[in-house]
């Protein structure tokens, strides 16, 4: 598909969450700083163990909204219809995470500068399995905000003078609880746990770090697994499907398909549906004054 124009305002929040990740860096150095320091840690260790948070949730943001929306969709379906956790809905790709997950690479090849060593081999597989485990979590989280949406599925209407009222988007609380965890989760990291967890001296998770993390993700993904049993398909039920698709991230106005010609344009309708109506006879369509022309002139006298 052809780019027509581009979608600035796109390219803005793009943007924005690019720079929203190395804002959180930052804020989250002060924090550490002002609880007591991040030692034994280094600054540079640091700044590597936030973008493999970044990177790993970067990566399981792309399709985390879907499953935050569950429960919404549940307080929004009519009672025929059962949410499931279907692959047409879960799958809708949201870009924007795509700015989290580039600044968590660029962290971690700031905090590679020592170099890499073997046990960088298990980068990738530590970040599969942090952004599995947390894609899991999110799978149990929504599976009890589907089964209570009552008190899970909250609505904010925003009220101003002189303006109408704006009802905002339903939340699930679940959702924003795991949001916050993803965005907390490296202060206990960092407290609790020595840099030989992720540096050998060179970047690279330890044999332990692995372990712990695979298993989690093991656990959870079962335990996700038990909970949506019964309700994991392919495609989901029709209400379901477009409701996902109307919440779902629009296209970007700056990809636009390229202008088609009027006549490739009659290729998309099968003929049947442009089919004509016949002609009628000449004996329907008459003039009015098809009588006075017909009678015959009296020739004067």
């Amino acid at each position: 598909m052809p780019i027509d124009t581009l979608n600035w305002r796109a390219v803005g929040s793009v943007l924005l969450a690019f720079s929203l990740s190395f804002v959180n860096l930052a804020g989250a150095l002060l924090a550490i700083g002002a609880l007591g320091g991040l030692e034994p840690w280094s600054d540079r260790q640091f700044v590597g163990l936030f973008g493999f948070g970044e990177l790993s949730i970067g990566i399981a943001y792309t399709v985390a909204p879907n499953i935050w929306r569950l429960p919404v969709a549940e307080a929004n379906m009519s009672e025929r219809t059962t949410i499931k956790l279907a692959a047409s809905t879960l799958l809708i790709p949201h870009w924007i995470a795509a700015a989290k997950l580039l600044s968590g690479v660029l962290m971690l090849t700031y905090a590679a500068a020592k170099g890499l060593g073997p046990a960088s081999v298990g980068l990738p597989l530590a970040v599969a399995f942090l952004s599995g485990g947390f894609l899991a979590l999110c799978l149990i989280a929504a599976r009890l905000g589907v089964a209570h949406p009552d008190l899970d599925v909250f609505f904010i209407v925003v009220k101003r003078p002189a303006h109408k009222d704006q009802d905002l988007p339903g939340l699930s609380f679940s959702g924003v609880l795991m949001q916050a965890l993803s965005n907390l989760g490296v202060f206990p990291t960092v407290a609790l746990t020595s840099p030989a967890i992720f540096y050998r001296p060179e970047i690279g998770p330890s044999p332990a770090f692995l372990l712990v993390t695979g298993l989690a993700f093991a656990f959870f993904a079962a335990l996700a697994w038990l909970c949506w049993r019964g309700r994991i398909t392919w495609r989901a039920p029709r209400e379901q499907q477009r409701e996902a698709e109307r919440s779902s991230p629009q296209r970007p106005e700056g990809l636009r398909p390229a202008p088609v010609h009027p006549a490739a344009s009659l290729r998309l309708f099968p003929k049947s549906v442009l089919r004509l109506p016949p002609p009628q006879p000449d004996s329907v369509i008459r003039s009015p004054f098809a009588d006075y022309n017909s009678r015959p002139t009296t020739p004067a006298t």
